[in-house]
């Protein structure tokens, strides 16, 4: 099985089980955001304002962040086993990539 494919298994018992993504395009002002997603994890549990960002290594997720009186931004949400995050990422990117198709072919 290819790596893609393992990312999109459940990890220990933990699925997304739903992936909704607002395009939210901030290239034109010099940003990097490309949308803004909310996930469900066996849908028991939501997370919302997971960034996708796009850099020249290519697309990364980031996920929610508070700011402290210090101006400091600190994860709210922080998985703590990687296998987890990159099967978030995976069902993340894979909900993007197929909605920005969509939208492209109906230009």
């Amino acid at each position: 099985m290819r790596r893609k494919e393992l990312e999109r298994l459940p990890v220990m018992n933990i699925e997304v089980t739903d992936v909704k993504i607002y395009p939210f395009d901030t290239t034109g002002i010099g940003g990097n955001v490309k949308a803004v997603a909310t996930i469900k994890i066996n849908d028991v549990l939501e997370i919302k304002d997971i960034k996708i960002l796009y850099s020249n290594n290519g697309y990364f997720i980031q996920m929610p962040l508070k700011k402290t009186r210090t101006g400091e931004f600190v994860p709210i949400v922080n998985p703590l086993n990687r296998d987890l995050y990159l099967h978030i990422r995976r069902k993340i990117l894979d909900e993007y990539k197929r909605i920005m198709e969509k939208y492209e072919r109906e230009l």
